[in-house]
């Protein structure tokens, strides 16, 4: 042991001493008085923000907070083929004495074509029309001033989308009616479509920027803009825990009409009615939860199977639009379990951050343990787990003996949930790890995605995939999917959703069949007589055991009936091929809504064409004019609707506040002051600064004043 002679610190950098008073310690009735007013202050914050409940607009009176603005809503929806027509209804009716302006920001799946918006006043309907987005929220703003009721709805994410009211008088309803398309879902025999109605609140990184340019009059959410999320103020809704009765009630009603003779009908989440129907072509099913309004605290999904062989390995849906003829393409490549002829390479990464909290990490630490139990002892791996850092198993990947898996199950049994959602370092690490030669290396990342700079995430894995393989699971009752499906798809490979623990067997199992089997590649397709469509995804991606094809094409001229198509590929050095003969019965099924996902399709394309390096400006120019030949809500498009007259008189002020989403089911309770423990929470950290400074000033104030005074 050794001891190095300190250094000497210069005299002029020294401080002298002040009188021993000045510096006295805090005495101890001082110090509990401190801590007595910092415990209740914040137990005040807790009880006043659980007690004001959730699915209300809160508006702020001289003599406190009134709650004033209800929230129902309600989605009818009709699923044909593999096409989804959802009418989703949301009611605000304000039940307090002062105008209001209702700011909600909610979900809808990542795949949502929203193609219309109208608003009701009693029984005043006024049909949106679509703007430039710029243009739509001048044509708010204005009639938001003016005292007359309006309506605006904007997308933030491709799952995330803002709806704004303005000028609902005292003890009115208005009525916000959105229709849009999605697909329907089909991967190992089953059916499913997916209805977002909450959300994970996001994790925000960067510097808080105090630019007024970066900042809204619609965003009201907990975060500030930061430099790498400069919308952070509007994807980061207020939260709200659910209490005992139902808050932010949801009624769905389902009419099934698929076709074909159903084997099962059934939720995960939700309880069912199913009443089988005789209609003329055939029998449809007429499906509600039970009970009728449900908590918007998780996400609804229906999914269905159908009688063994009855399931469809190819279809077509043609519509024709405005003299242009547009198809659906659906092939099922074969279910095959070929054994994989390169042992694999696997990273695992797993997200502990606070947003999985509760029932999400038991989920996620169930679904790693059982994928270590898959591995085979020729097989490599590894695990990172991340929160606001990230650490590593090991140094580097590692055999899979029955040492190194002991030792992994075990560090696995020790993680917990805490802390933020810093993705992008344990993605780097896991992408940038060197390849083994002779290995077939793939990444699987368990997360609820519950992040705002998703496009930076997509950025490096486009950049950083090389021959790597990226797998996502999805955790939670409301995972962040937009995310979860678009970075599986930058990184040629596929994701699952586990929503509920007894799901994690059944799609972990599915996953592993795709790890393990050969995928198919270099997809091909051959049109009849020479038509070239234009189809989207432009380029056909690589294809796993149990997916289908889906393909939307816009056509040069009439698609032939009859005529072919013939589907080629690539499996386990083989090659595979299917050819569908167009017939008048098959180019026939019903196919209202195909034109809508052709354009949808395509402007996925063109907005994902801007993480390949693409500018911002081109894209804009090209997505723009298709958004409003087709209706459809986009990055640049927004519905607007507005009276003529005004309603509001003028004198009477408008309260603007936000409307809160349900915190997802299953998360901590400890978040229930609305500010997510993942995320850089602006406003509280300011009321605890002010907080803080007051204390200080209560306890320090004789020597502040002696000092300055």
């Amino acid at each position: 042991m050794c001891f190095h002679k300190p250094r000497r610190i210069p005299s002029h950098l020294l401080l002298v001493p002040e009188p021993p008073v000045y510096r006295r310690p805090m005495s101890r009735w001082r110090q509990a008085l401190a801590l007595l007013l910092l415990s209740l202050t914040l137990a005040g914050i807790s009880v006043a923000r659980a007690e004001e409940g959730s699915g209300q607009l809160l508006l702020q009176r001289e003599r406190g907070t009134t709650p004033a603005l209800h929230l129902e809503s309600s989605a009818d929806v009709t699923i044909k083929g593999m096409l989804a027509k959802v009418v989703l209804t949301q009611t605000f009716q304000n039940s307090g004495p002062d105008w209001a302006e209702a700011v909600y920001v909610f979900p809808l799946p990542e795949t949502a074509a929203v193609s219309r918006m109208v608003m009701t006043i009693g029984e005043r309907k006024l049909v949106a029309e679509i703007r430039e987005r710029q243009e739509a929220q001048r044509i708010y703003q204005e009639a938001k001033a003016a005292g007359k009721r309006a309506a605006l709805t904007n997308q933030q994410r491709p799952n995330l989308f803002t709806q704004a009211v303005a000028n609902i008088g005292p003890g009115e309803m208005v009525t916000i009616e959105l229709q849009f398309q999605d697909l329907v879902d089909y991967r190992d025999g089953v059916f499913r479509w997916r209805l977002p109605t909450t959300l994970t609140p996001r994790y925000i990184p960067g510097t808080p920027s105090d630019d007024p340019e970066m900042h809204s009059d619609l965003g009201n959410g907990w975060s500030l803009p930061t430099d790498q999320v400069p919308d952070a103020h509007l994807i980061t809704p207020w939260m709200a825990v659910a209490a005992d009765g139902i808050d932010n009630p949801l009624s769905v009603h389902v009419t099934l009409d698929t076709g074909l003779s159903l084997a099962d009908i059934s939720s995960p989440y939700h309880q069912l009615v199913t009443v089988a129907k005789n209609a003329d072509k055939g029998v449809y099913h007429d499906i509600v939860t039970q009970p009728a309004q449900v908590p918007m605290d998780r996400d609804f999904e229906l999914s269905w199977r159908t009688p063994g062989g009855q399931a469809p390995n190819a279809a077509l849906f043609v519509e024709q639009v405005a003299g242009e003829d547009y198809a659906l393409l659906m092939v099922v490549p074969p279910q095959q379990a070929l054994a994989q002829t390169l042992p694999r390479e696997v990273i695992f990464i797993i997200d502990t951050s606070g947003s999985m909290g509760g029932t999400s990490i038991e989920q996620a630490k169930s679904s790693l343990q059982m994928a270590l139990g898959r591995l085979n002892s020729g097989d490599r791996f590894n695990l990172i787990e991340f929160n606001s850092h990230y650490r590593a198993l090991f140094t580097q990947s590692q055999p899979a003996s029955a040492s190194n898996l002991q030792r992994a199950q075990n560090f696995v049994a020790k993680l917990r949930a805490n802390g933020g959602t810093e993705m992008e370092a344990p993605l780097r690490a896991a992408l940038e790890a060197p390849e083994t030669e002779g290995y077939l290396k793939q990444v699987v990342f368990i997360t609820d995605g519950s992040v705002g700079n998703e496009a930076a995430l997509f950025e490096l894995i486009h950049r950083k995939l090389g021959d790597t393989r990226l797998f996502t699971v999805g955790i939670g009752s409301a995972p962040n999917s937009f995310f979860m499906r678009k970075a599986a798809e930058f990184g040629r490979g596929t994701f699952t959703f586990i929503g509920a623990q007894h799901e994690v067997a059944e799609r972990m199992q599915a996953l592993f069949n795709k790890l393990e089997s050969p995928v198919l590649t270099d997809i091909a397709i051959t049109w009849p007589n020479g038509i070239t469509p234009e189809i989207w995804p432009e380029r056909i991606p690589d294809l796993y055991q149990g997916e289908p094809l889906l393909l939307s094409a816009r056509f040069n001229a009439p698609l032939p009936v009859p005529g072919e198509i013939v589907i080629r590929g690539q499996q386990a050095g083989q090659t595979w091929s299917r050819t569908l003969n167009v017939r008048q019965e098959n180019s026939g099924i019903p196919a209202a809504g195909v034109s809508v996902r052709w354009a949808r399709s395509k402007i996925e394309a063109l907005l994902d064409s801007r993480v390949r390096g693409r500018a911002e400006t081109e894209v804009r120019d090209e997505v723009l004019p298709l958004a409003l030949t087709h209706q459809l809500l986009s990055p640049y498009t927004s519905f607007v609707a507005a009276e003529e007259t005004p309603a509001r008189p003028e004198p009477e002020p408008l309260a603007t506040q936000p409307v809160p989403n349900l915190l997802p089911h299953g998360q901590i309770a400890a978040r229930q002051v609305m500010y997510p423990q993942t995320a850089t929470a602006a406003p509280l950290q300011w009321l605890l600064g002010w907080l803080m400074l007051s204390l200080w000033l209560a306890t320090h104030w004789r020597t502040w004043f002696r000092r300055h005074g």
